[in-house]
């Protein structure tokens, strides 16, 4: 009777073993699965990979690497490098703020890009974004402007020599005063600050940069993308009445001669208007003037030179 009393609690504890196994097995488990899951930390200390662009050789790719820094509470971005044959990769830039914008030189021995860094330049304004150039192959990047607003985008020329860029106009002194006077803020559709395109020499040797040359400039238009032509005279780009979001649709397209400033209008459109490279289009804008015909357009805003007919597509 007493072994037949046992077997019973035999089977009870047997079961009781095999559940608490079982639950120590679920307790791991779940612990893994915890210890693999990212707190909101870790998630943003993740690193990200951005706006990547290669070489003219087709040799190296530079682009964005974003990090967070703790200490100003900002995601940061600086410049990385990396060999396409070998896959190997280096930083190549590392102060503080971001570097951004990356634009290899036709030569492939400079790339240009923004930063809002500490300038190197005195005077420079305290987190502005200004113009750099830095050789391909490393070393101390090189501050080329010193402007009172963010520089916008930027676009080498041809021979490696010159950099077109685009920026807002600084505030007239009226504005500054009424900031002066009831602080920061803005009239809706009305306080407007156009943007102009200028362009700058790209100093050799360590030798300090030349100041800056204005292309346009006036409240007639505010210029959106731009593009060199091969021959570095002229510069095309669209521009629309003013830099309001609700006049994106405006965008008429230009010809700036690059020697004297001298402004042409070549398309007129009631809508977007974008420029791209491709054949020639023998179209005619609402004023039956007849358009340059070495620039194709389509219903975008990017600006890029294209062969005449006839000539040989240069690359």
């Amino acid at each position: 009777m007493r072994k037949a009393s046992l077997i019973p609690l035999a089977l009870a504890a047997c079961g009781l073993l095999v559940i608490s196994a079982g639950a120590q097995e679920t307790g791991k488990a779940s612990k893994a699965r915890a210890s693999t899951t990212p707190t909101i930390d870790q998630s943003l200390e993740w690193k990200a990979a951005f706006n990547p662009k290669i070489s003219p050789d087709g040799k190296r790719v530079v682009y964005e690497v974003q990090k967070a820094n703790w200490e100003e509470n900002a995601f940061e971005r600086d410049l990385w490098i990396a060999d396409t044959a070998a896959g190997e990769s280096h930083a190549l830039t590392s102060a503080k703020k971001s570097s951004t914008n990356a634009a290899w030189s036709p030569d492939g021995k400079w790339i240009a890009f923004l930063s809002d860094r500490p300038g190197q330049i005195t005077g420079t304004p305290e987190g502005k974004k200004q113009l750099y150039v830095i050789s391909a192959d490393g070393g101390e990047a090189q501050q080329l402007t010193k402007v009172d607003n963010d520089v916008n985008t930027l676009d080498w020329a041809p021979d490696s020599r010159r950099i077109a860029f685009s920026m807002s106009d600084p505030d007239p002194k009226a504005l500054k005063d009424r900031k002066e006077k009831y602080g920061e803020y803005s009239v809706v559709h009305a306080d407007y600050q156009m943007t102009h395109l200028w362009t700058i020499e790209v100093p050799g040797g360590g030798v300090s940069a030349a100041e800056p040359k204005r292309l346009t400039d006036g409240d007639k238009f505010s210029v959106g993308e731009f593009s060199w032509s091969p021959d570095e005279a002229r510069i095309a780009f669209s521009a629309q009445k003013d830099p309001d979001l609700i006049s994106s649709g405006t965008a008429d397209l230009y010809v700036v001669t690059v020697s004297d400033g001298a402004v042409k209008k070549i398309v007129s459109t009631q809508g977007r208007t974008r420029i791209r490279s491709g054949r020639p289009m023998e179209r005619r804008s609402r004023s039956k003037q007849p358009l340059e015909r070495n620039i194709t357009t389509t219903r975008t805003r990017r600006s890029q030179w294209c062969p005449r007919r006839g000539e040989r597509r240069r690359f």
